[in-house]
């Protein structure tokens, strides 16, 4: 790697403007990355939690996909689901309404559930006929404590505990029993019935597994197949950029290449070289971006839906890493294999 430390030491403002091109896209990949982590655990955290192997919703309408809040079971449907299923089963309701206390309201996801289904109330107790268990955050945002009373629509609730009870389609969650859920949403019909085995067939349902339940959030899909094709766009725009860098790059410097070949050097040793070379401004870049996405994702967090993992950061960074790579490989493979003695005659 003598002639690429030799050629960034040389070239140290063209290195340092390419570098920070890098450290930009690996800073605007992990805020994005961060982004799409935060904005799931939003959307889809409250099912992804749910027990349980298999989900009973109403079969959707000719193209449409199944949907846990448009989803309509009535009580001759969840009968034949509980008499046929060879395991425990679950009623689930799904219903949107505004809590209030005091001066405040805030939107709520209400799910109405079988005690199988519950979180653990982290403070206060599991939620009884005309209670409810609220997340931590929304009792803060609410300004409210366990025993306290919160109004929904006309009904009224007691806070009996608070939990880990996370969210849905950007909501937060508050879990109460079905009964107390049939009246929040006025008799609509429980919403799916949650298996703990293999779900049976009945007429005018279909079955998902729970892997797949975040297909039924709405707008889960759409949202987080545009946040990850971003994320591939801007990995495949820093292979084109590297590529084109070290294009130009070593196209320039093909004679002092060419003099290399022909004082004994094979292709190996010029490939070793580029690749180190791309290596030291590739890793340079990232680690300047990198370490801003974190500082301002970690600043962030506590006003914009923004989660930073080991994984959210590591997976983008390394393919981008490899793509960068790739691109400069082509880039300096196009010389390598250049005759030297007609590199050197141009």
């Amino acid at each position: 790697m003598f002639i690429g430390i030799r050629d960034i030491l040389f070239a140290r403002g063209r290195f340092t403007l390419i570098s920070a091109v890098i450290a930009l896209m690996s800073f605007m990949v992990v805020a994005l990355s961060a982004l799409t982590n935060g904005l799931q655990g939003q959307s889809i955290s409250a099912v992804e939690r749910l027990p349980g192997q298999s989900v009973v919703l109403q079969a959707p309408a000719q193209g449409q996909s199944p949907s846990l809040s448009e989803s309509t079971l009535d009580a001759h449907a969840v009968s034949q689901v509980r008499e046929a299923a060879d395991a425990q089963t679950a009623r689930l309701g799904v219903a949107t309404t505004r809590l209030g206390h005091g001066g405040s309201s805030a939107a709520l996801s209400v799910f109405g559930a079988d005690p199988a289904l519950m979180p653990r109330a982290d403070e206060g107790t599991q939620p009884g006929d005309g209670e409810i268990l609220l997340s931590h955050s929304q009792a803060d945002d609410l300004g409210v404590t366990v025993g306290d009373t919160v109004t929904a629509g006309a009904d009224t609730l007691r806070v009996s505990g608070l939990g880990d009870a996370g969210s849905f389609a950007h909501t937060p969650v508050g879990y109460t029993t079905v009964s107390t859920w049939e009246s929040l949403s006025h008799d609509q019909g429980t919403s799916a019935v949650v298996v703990f085995g293999q779900a049976p067939t009945i007429d005018g349902t279909t079955v998902l597994p729970m892997s797949s339940i975040t297909d039924a959030v709405p707008g889960y899909g759409s949202e987080h197949g545009s946040l990850l094709a971003m994320q591939l766009m801007l990995l495949a725009i820093s292979a084109l950029v590297v590529g084109a860098f070290f294009t130009v790059w070593t196209q320039q410097r093909r004679g002092d290449l060419a003099v290399v070949r022909a004082m004994g050097a094979d292709r190996s040793y010029l490939l070793r070289d580029g690749l180190g070379q791309a290596v030291v401004v590739l890793v340079a870049g990232q680690a300047v971006g990198v370490t801003a996405g974190v500082l301002l994702a970690l600043a962030a967090s506590g006003t914009v839906p923004i989660v930073v993992t080991a994984v959210g950061v590591l997976v983008p960074v390394l393919g981008m890493t490899g793509l960068g790579l790739l691109g400069a490989l082509l880039a300096v493979l196009s010389v390598t294999k250049v005759d030297p003695l007609v590199a050197m005659q141009r």
